[in-house]
């Protein structure tokens, strides 16, 4: 019997999709991956901080490319999943991120415009995500999706109704998929984040200009390590190990789960 450990986490010769890859967590991922071998198409909605993750893979010869992508637009995520087999040759890793900070109203008062924007960039954007890699994923003989749910949609908090139902239907949309594409070797499971610092969190300590305030800043982190029993808040390598995890051999016996990184704040 050997005793030598198998290099489960190794992603060598594999082909990922990552949107939001400009920043936080969905950068931390496309960094993550590359390091771990596999090639990373990054879209972004901003393009200067896509290809500004591109090219911090590349400087570390790592290969990606970066290209455009709205998550609430269907061409758009087709046009990554066509970059990621034109570019790499295949497509077996989707990570379905992004979508803008949703607003903080109370139920009585939401518009079908408010309604009809969240689910576009926070639902339906990643069921775009999904149907455009399972053909490709498919003909790759299997793959791994991870989509990105909350710590939210096990805490229900007034204002926050319009988050909470879409990162509530990412669980349905992932677990019903999972049963869905097992049979073709494709595994999905959903991330579900706790208080984690990243360009999404800056609207909780901004000022009326749009810089941070520091003080706020440094009041939203105390309150964010208060929910946790370690003590702490998250960071977006937190998320992306997490999500190594999930679309390595590591966890080739895990489908239709949501992970909560986030410090124990939820215990589902």
């Amino acid at each position: 019997m050997s005793t030598e450990l198998p290099d489960v986490f190794r992603l060598d010769g594999r082909v990922a999709v990552v949107t939001g890859g400009g920043s936080g967590i969905g950068r931390a991922m496309c960094e993550t991956f590359a390091a771990a071998g596999a090639a990373v198409v990054v879209g972004d909605i901003n393009d200067e901080w896509g290809a500004e993750t591109a090219d911090r893979i590349n400087s570390a010869e790592g290969r990606a490319v970066f290209r455009h992508a709205d998550v609430g637009c269907r061409q758009d995520h087709e046009s990554l999943a066509r970059q990621a087999e034109e570019s790499f040759g295949s497509l077996s890793i989707s990570c379905n991120l992004g979508g803008p900070p949703t607003p903080f109203v109370e139920i009585a008062d939401i518009t079908d415009e408010q309604l009809d924007a969240v689910l576009s960039s926070h639902l339906k954007s990643v069921m775009y995500g999904c149907q455009a890699a399972i053909p490709r994923m498919i003909r790759a003989g299997g793959g791994a999706i991870v989509n990105m749910s909350s710590t939210a949609a096990d805490k229900p908090a007034p204002t926050n109704y319009l988050y909470t139902v879409v990162k509530t239907g990412v669980i349905a949309l992932t677990r019903v998929l999972a049963m869905e594409q097992g049979k073709n070797k494709i595994r999905v499971n959903a991330i579900a984040p706790g208080v984690t610092l990243t360009n999404f969190s800056r609207r909780n300590f901004v000022d009326d200009n749009g810089e941070v305030d520091e003080q706020r800043r440094e009041e939203w982190l105390r309150k964010g390590a208060l929910m946790s029993p370690l003590m702490i808040t998250g960071t977006p390598e937190d998320q992306a190990w997490l999500s190594l995890y999930l679309v390595s051999d590591a966890s080739r016996f895990v489908t239709g789960q949501v992970i909560r990184a986030n410090g124990g704040w939820s215990m589902a």
